[in-house]
């Protein structure tokens, strides 16, 4: 093993290993990032059963082209990018169809699972009822953010990307991400104020 491989991130290597056709390296890119993927996706979506189907949907993409991955950006960054762009299709046909046909249920009018974030094991049960309740708060004030913004505020405040990163996935200059993420936030706190 050379000093470039040595000094390699595991990533870099799991994908030479794929260019290379060496088994289970793709499972291995998965198994990295799947997590990451399914929980943007069931932020975006509202629904776990979708965020599973997109989340599949991401990785079956990414195996068909990652040949033709050309690392202009990490592959964290590809793949958020090609969740973001499945989720936004799927809210835009769930509107489509919706307008067309009866009105799809908003956040706590259906059976969907509301998102619940994880609390540390040596939380009192009051306490876990509490982080429950902000969850489905923030999971109902996100899903009333129009899809666009919604998916900016995710990879931003949730997922942690630069802005330099977000500019680069959406295809817009990094002041535009700026003034798009100052507007989304402004409009969460607005929907939130009567809540906080």
């Amino acid at each position: 093993m050379d000093s470039i491989e040595r000094n390699a991130r595991p990533v870099d290597l799991l994908l030479k290993a794929f260019r290379q056709g060496k088994p289970g390296a793709f499972d291995a890119i998965v198994r990295a990032h799947q997590d990451r993927v399914y929980a943007f996706c069931a932020r975006m979506l509202s629904d776990r059963e979708e965020a599973l189907d997109i989340a599949q949907e991401v990785f079956l993409s990414a195996y068909r082209n990652l040949g033709g991955f050309r690392e202009e950006a990490s592959l964290s960054t590809w793949l958020m990018k090609i969740a973001a762009n499945r989720c936004l299709n799927r809210i835009r046909r769930r509107n489509s169809l919706a307008a067309r046909e009866v009105a799809f249920p908003g956040p706590g009018e259906g059976n969907e699972p509301s998102f619940q974030p994880p609390a540390p094991e040596a939380v009192q049960p009051d306490r876990v009822a509490e982080i429950r309740e902000v969850g489905k708060i923030l999971e109902e004030a996100l899903a009333r953010i129009d899809p666009d913004s919604r998916w900016l505020l995710l990879l931003s405040d949730v997922e942690g990307f630069t802005y330099e990163e977000i500019a680069s996935m959406a295809k817009i200059p990094v002041g535009t991400v700026k003034s798009r993420l100052h507007r989304a936030r402004m409009a969460l706190r607005k929907i939130l104020a009567p809540v906080v």
